[in-house]
């Protein structure tokens, strides 16, 4: 198999240059290029957007220069149209169109969707004013040994939920929250873990990949404010083979059925936020997002043992399946992936940019599949943080605690002032992952 193709990312975060990574390693890909990328990146780069009003000029610039295929790594171009735009002018897209996407930029009708469908999910409300919104918290009884969490309905960069353990709590987050979309899914507070498992779909079929946990809080002992993400590990203990069965049948399933019976068929990543409670074998979906999750795509893109624009071009022709029936799960390679997220001092409400980093090599593909960069920049003085995740530091090895280690090493050689990463990610894990079993090619 030759190298030919010519594949374009749209994005520029974390997220983004793990995707990047990953295709540029698929024996068919010739060409990888990012729109628009940032300096960081060490494939060819367009200076486009990924705004509505960018939208023309990418389908352009992607005809013109005969693009294969366009992977679209953020949600707001998704939840703006771009792959509907992009499928009707005659491009091949892995993505979501703007109404399949609405299972993210629309937490409440998320809920719809997973009611429909028979999901396993929190109890929930939805308030369309922040008066509604207190008329329920003061009305509707109070969880037992739990709280409520509150979400903005519409996107917001991951820092849309409270999750709160008092009612003056909750009353404070329903009023903050309500100006970000204008209206809010307010939940009964689950108890267990969270996960994250994700898979590949065409609209009919969904290809499972394994599963990942991220950190969300700021600070150590999940602490803080909630963020974008502060590291996450891949496998997760506990999610075996049992589990991947009950989340495929009971979520990718009827999830992608009830879609289609809608008109709205998925294709893409469908992320499923979880919560698990492993000793009583239930779950409750959390979430779902229409992209990869960041930083979770950074471990699992590291782990993975298959073609991703293979995957990624059979997803977007409706060709997953070829065939087969049944749940099918996507080979990753038997290491543990853990990556540590470095953040500007200031982060999440104002990172400040412009702080020299100490550190960067003079080549900047040396980094590429060790390091992946986002918040950062290159001046006349070197490189600078631009942003409020600056890189996330990878690390694999067989066991939990090697690659613990080798993602602090890593992110320690990256200097600069105010740099803050979490030390406990992937703290205390046993020292022999368990990995499920790949049947998908």
């Amino acid at each position: 198999m030759s190298a030919s193709k010519t594949v374009l990312v749209l994005g520029s975060g974390g997220r983004e240059s793990a995707i990047a990574w990953r295709l540029s390693l698929s024996p068919q890909v010739a060409r990888v290029i990012c729109a628009p990328g940032n300096d960081s990146f060490p494939w060819e780069r367009w200076p486009i957007g990924v705004a509505p009003s960018d939208f023309d000029r990418l389908i352009a610039r992607s005809k013109a220069e005969k693009v294969d295929l366009i992977v679209v790594g953020p949600d707001n171009p998704l939840a703006d149209g771009v792959v509907d735009q992009m499928t009707a002018a005659g491009l091949e897209v892995f993505g979501p169109t703007r109404g399949a996407s609405k299972l993210e930029w629309s937490k409440a009708f998320a809920k719809e969707v997973m009611k429909a469908a028979g999901v396993p999910t929190a109890e929930y409300f939805v308030a369309q004013t922040n008066a509604e919104a207190q008329k329920i918290l003061k009305q509707v009884p109070w969880p037992k040994g739990g709280g409520w969490v509150i979400k903005a309905d519409g996107l917001a960069l991951g820092k849309g939920v409270r999750v709160c353990s008092t009612h003056e709590e909750a009353v404070a987050a329903a009023e903050e929250l309500i100006g970000v979309s204008g209206s809010l899914v307010i939940e009964e507070k689950l108890s267990g873990v969270e996960a994250t498992w994700m898979a590949i779909c065409d609209g009919k079929t969904a290809v499972l990949l394994e599963p990942a946990r991220d950190h969300k809080r700021l600070g150590d002992a999940d602490q803080g404010p909630n963020t974008g993400g502060m590291g996450a590990y891949s496998p997760v203990p506990g999610l075996n083979q049992n589990w991947a069965q009950a989340i495929h049948s009971q979520v990718f399933v009827p999830m992608l059925a009830e879609m289609s019976k809608r008109g709205i068929p998925f294709k893409g990543v469908l992320y499923a936020g979880l919560m698990v409670d492993l000793e009583r074998k239930k779950f409750w979906i959390i979430e779902f997002n229409s992209r990869f999750g960041d930083p979770e795509a950074q471990v699992i893109l590291a782990r993975l043992d298959a073609d991703l624009y293979e995957l990624c071009w059979r997803s977007a022709r409706g060709e997953l399946a070829r065939g087969k029936s049944g749940m099918q799960i996507v080979p990753f390679v038997k290491e543990a992936a853990l990556v540590v997220i470095a953040a500007a001092p200031g982060y999440p409400e104002s990172p400040k940019k412009g702080i020299p980093i100490h550190g960067v090599p003079i080549d900047k593909g040396e980094l590429a599949g060790r390091v992946f960069w986002a918040g950062a920049a290159a001046s006349d003085d070197g490189w600078m943080t631009s942003g409020g995740r600056v890189f996330g530091a990878l690390g694999m090895g067989e066991s939990f605690e090697a690659a613990r280690t080798q993602a602090y090493e890593r992110a320690s050689r990256l200097k600069f002032e105010g740099m803050h990463f979490r030390k406990d990610i992937g703290a205390g894990l046993n020292s022999k992952p368990e990995y499920l079993e790949g049947s998908w090619q």
